[in-house]
């Protein structure tokens, strides 16, 4: 199997052309799909075309903020095989410039994503010729989620200021870096490592950099191997619905941690706050960044994208 198939993230991080961002959370009710929506419609304000996936296997709602109330076909379509290519599936949205690939609400044949099936999503993802695709991922740490996660350049984690959220967020992260080790150990067939990285996957207080030092102490070369596919890694933070001065100054703070822990430089994008016209916007089915252009949360929306640009 090729390289880019067993470490799938890493084909695209040395494509400078196409941007693929995934957006995750590890938990629910964060705002990632309302994260996703509104990246698309203000990448589409600058004149971009955007493909929007959503890839919450099961519960979908990214259509919900873009106004669309149904469509023929839909992610199932293309897992199911009734349909031979992804792009089969887009359908157009009342945003100029942007497309939809809308969720499947069928959970028995899309919540647990076989192997191959996810093979093939992601090689289908990569072919697109647009530049800008952002994928509006599922709740939880399953495989789907994080491989998915680590497809993109880059995955963007949107959490709330919460214990709960920064809690799962931080699970999340060392997850992915778990995935990571995986994928590696069984592409260079590092069979030693696998019992290592099995009880890593359990000790929840054990630092990326404990585990490191062990293999160093054990092999270099395999060590040095693993903190180069760690070094790939570059997500980005973004905090939603903050309310108060401190809210504002979590970020930094998360930051901070992961890197002491986790040994992951994260991007921190910037803050949302709280707006309760988010949900006013949805029950009129109106995209919030056309209907409400000129509160805070919207307005936070093109500094962030900036950041993702740079």
């Amino acid at each position: 199997m090729e390289a880019e198939e067993r470490i799938p993230f890493l084909q695209v991080h040395q494509n400078g052309v196409k941007s693929i961002w995934a957006v995750g959370g590890g938990k629910g009710g964060t705002g990632k799909s309302f994260v996703s929506a509104n990246l698309a419609i203000h990448l589409a304000k600058q004149g971009e075309e955007v493909v929007l996936i959503d890839a919450d296997l099961g519960g979908p709602n990214l259509h919900t903020f873009l106004g669309v109330k149904e469509a023929e076909v839909d992610l199932g379509h293309f897992i199911t095989n009734k349909v031979p290519k992804l792009e089969d599936t887009l359908i157009t949205t009342s945003i100029n410039g942007v497309s939809l690939i809308k969720g499947t609400e069928n959970v028995l044949f899309t919540s647990n994503l076989n192997y191959f099936k996810k093979l093939k999503l992601m090689r289908h993802i990569k072919a697109f010729e647009k530049r800008r695709i952002i994928i509006d991922l599922g709740t939880g740490s399953s495989y789907n989620c994080i491989d998915l996660f680590l497809l993109a350049n880059p995955g963007i984690l949107v959490i709330n200021p919460e214990p709960t959220s920064v809690e799962n967020a931080y699970y999340f992260l060392k997850s992915c870096l778990i995935r990571i080790i995986k994928m590696y150990t069984e592409h260079y067939q590092i069979q030693g490592l696998i019992t290592k990285v099995t009880q890593q996957t359990q000790e929840a207080s054990d630092s990326i950099y404990d585990f490191l030092h062990e293999v160093m102490a054990e092999n270099r070369l395999y060590a040095d191997l693993l903190r180069r596919g760690l070094a790939r890694f570059h997500p980005c933070l973004i905090i939603n619905k903050a309310q108060s001065e401190r809210d504002f100054f979590l970020g930094q703070s998360i930051v901070n941690v992961v890197k002491k822990y986790l040994g992951i430089d994260v991007n921190y994008l910037g803050t949302i706050p709280l707006d309760e016209n988010v949900h006013r916007s949805l029950t009129k089915f109106k995209p919030f960044s056309y209907s409400y252009a000129y509160s805070r949360a919207a307005k936070a929306f093109p500094a962030i994208i900036e950041k993702l640009s740079a």
